[in-house]
């Protein structure tokens, strides 16, 4: 083994030198110097490859540790063709992607806002990294947020819980900084809500109290406004120039112009809500209807709707309240869409998708919209427990007609509209159902989770499970004559099968990752209501931030790929490898 290991490491160096090796010809090198029974590599080999072929003493035992564990060793060995990509890609970019994995793991949660903790950690890597200043620091490089002053500022109210959610995952990895999680922990979340890819650089280190910067360098929400709810002949809030002028100092001490800021604020605020409680920011509501998710809602409501400014009394135009989820504490002033609240015709126009359940039988379905929610219920204004992306491809076990929508029970729980009300087709019947993908862990959910000793609930009882018992199926039997219609499931391990679905609905619903490894719970403030802080307000108001807003409204796309390079700069401000970095010791 350890001549291997040499000769390894000689011919990949050399061939290294002599050209880039391609990742075919990489594993053809390894695969040459194999003399395993089975193509595979120890742990032990792999730690001292990855050592012998370290030139810059980044290998500690604690990033070997999280490498090894990272990459699931079956009995301690590794397949060659895992080994190489980690080669391939570089043994620093894999465990950072070891780390990614976690942090991908402990990103949906059913108990956190609208079912996903992404839009906090996004506002964690930039609150931490909005503190810049080239005089004085501040920035990502430091994770000054974890010491009481930074972390006591009012602009950082309720991060705590996203600094938190990170704590198990620094200490399975004790060797990456705080500063790197926080910013790595970013870039994930916006991978995973179809946000732009952001290559990431470690190198960040963490600094002492001392370090920590005072409130008063990140964009306050209110800040130059008059006294009181006046407005203009246009709505705006007396004083609002103040506060255009106050976001454009803010995001110019860091060197951003005002393509830039828009572009990050047109980003960064389609994610998340405000929280109106003592413990949060007084404000109160998401800034787009789906705020889990990239896209140029933000930039395209605010241009395109109507808005109204409102405090925690105000009275609406019709009378009423402000609607408890944006209705902000008093004291505080935001505005809401008008829109939205008045109501109105529907943008979707109608379409010619059948209308009728014989045209979708269960099977496999593929998504044809950005998202699509999941209800309780069949019907529609049942509560939001989920959302589903475009080009998803899930199970569905039943249809319904429910008003003007055909209506679809997925194997994981909870109802869909596959045709919506304006006769829009949202999914795509891809085929049968297959029982291959029917495999796999499953939790019982109806209260006839019956044991069967064969695939038919015409058979003799063997036991009963109870709600909440999480089972394998390792063989499934579809809808047929011997199941009398049910589709059967075998339990691993155990005699019986027991019905997944019947015609008294789901009966066990399919464990997926990254969906309900626990229960869904209903997502809250899921009204469809929206607001906006004055702060966002102001790149409607002022015209130089205006013209870029209506840009990013018009092209999605575009705002991507130019909010993924202002929040790859915003977080690498101060950074080691940055311009003007300062350090943090």
């Amino acid at each position: 083994a350890a001549q291997r290991t040499s000769d390894v490491v000689f011919f990949f160096r050399m061939a290294s030198e002599a050209a880039p090796l391609s990742f075919d010809k990489l594993l053809q090198l390894l695969n040459n110097y194999d003399r395993s029974p089975d193509g595979t590599i120890g742990a032990d080999e792999v730690s001292k490859l990855v050592r012998a072929l370290d030139t810059k003493n980044f290998w500690t035992q604690a990033r070997l540790q999280s490498l090894v564990e990272g990459f699931g060793f079956a009995e301690g060995r590794m397949k060659l063709e895992s080994f190489a990509r980690i080669l391939y890609d570089g043994p620093e970019a894999a465990v950072y992607e070891v780390v990614r994995e976690d942090l991908k793991k402990a990103m949906i949660s059913p108990e956190w806002d609208d079912g996903s903790y992404a839009p906090i950690l996004i506002r964690l890597a930039w609150h931490s990294s909005g503190t810049y200043c080239p005089v004085m620091g501040g920035g990502s490089n430091g994770a000054t947020m974890r010491h009481a002053k930074e972390a006591d500022d009012p602009e950082n109210k309720y991060l705590e819980h996203a600094r938190a959610l990170l704590e198990p995952i620094k200490a399975k990895h004790p060797w990456i900084s705080y500063a790197d999680l926080w910013i790595l922990a970013s870039y994930v979340a916006l991978e995973t809500t179809s946000g732009p890819r952001i290559k990431f650089t470690g190198g960040r280190s963490d600094a002492p109290a001392e370090k920590a910067v005072d409130p008063g360098r990140l964009p306050e929400a209110e800040h130059g406004l008059a006294e009181g709810m006046e407005v203009d002949e246009e709505g705006r809030l007396k004083g609002w120039e103040n506060l255009a002028a106050h976001v454009r100092t803010i995001f110019g001490r860091m060197g951003f112009n005002d393509r830039e800021a828009v572009a990050l604020l047109c980003g960064g605020h389609v994610y998340g809500r405000c929280h109106p409680q003592a413990t949060g920011s007084g404000y109160a509501g998401a800034w787009v209807e789906n705020p889990t998710m990239f896209s140029n809602e933000y930039a395209a409501d605010m241009v395109g709707d109507k808005w109204i400014a409102v405090t925690h009394d105000t009275v609406m135009p019709d009378g009423g309240q402000v609607p408890e989820e944006v209705r902000p504490a008093p004291g505080r002033r935001q505005y809401i869409d008008l829109s939205k609240y008045e109501g109105g015709d529907s943008e979707d126009e109608a379409e010619a998708a059948p209308r009728t359940v014989e045209a979708y039988p269960p099977g496999r379905y593929k998504c044809l919209s950005q998202w699509v929610n999941c209800r309780e219920g069949p019907d529609v204004s049942s509560q939001i427990v989920g959302r589903f992306l475009e080009n998803q491809e899930l199970s569905i076990v039943e249809i319904k007609e429910v008003g003007t929508e055909i209506r679809g029970l997925t194997e994981r729980g909870g109802w869909l509209s596959i045709v919506n009300s304006a006769g829009k087709a949202l999914w795509e019947r891809q085929g049968d159902l297959t029982a291959s993908s029917l495999l796999g862990r499953y939790r019982a959910v109806g209260s006839s989770a019956t044991v069967f000793r064969e695939a038919s609930c015409a058979t003799e009882s063997v036991g009963r499970l109870q709600v909440g018992d999480e089972f394998e199926v390792d063989h499934v039997v579809l809808p047929g004559d011997p199941t009398g219609g049910a589709i059967m499931g075998r339990l691993k391990g155990q005699n019986g099968f027991v019905p997944i679905h019947s015609s008294e609905g789901l009966q066990c619903e399919q464990v997926v990752e990254g969906y309900n490894e626990k229960p869904r719970r209903p997502l809250k403030g899921q009204t469809g209501h929206q607001m906006m802080l004055v702060s966002d307000m102001v790149l409607l108001w002022d015209a130089a931030f205006r013209q870029h807003l209506e840009v990013f409204a018009e092209d999605e796309e575009l705002l991507k790929t130019e909010f993924g390079e202002a929040f790859k700069k915003l977080t690498e401000l101060g950074c080691p490898w940055s311009q003007g970095a300062a350090s943090v010791a």
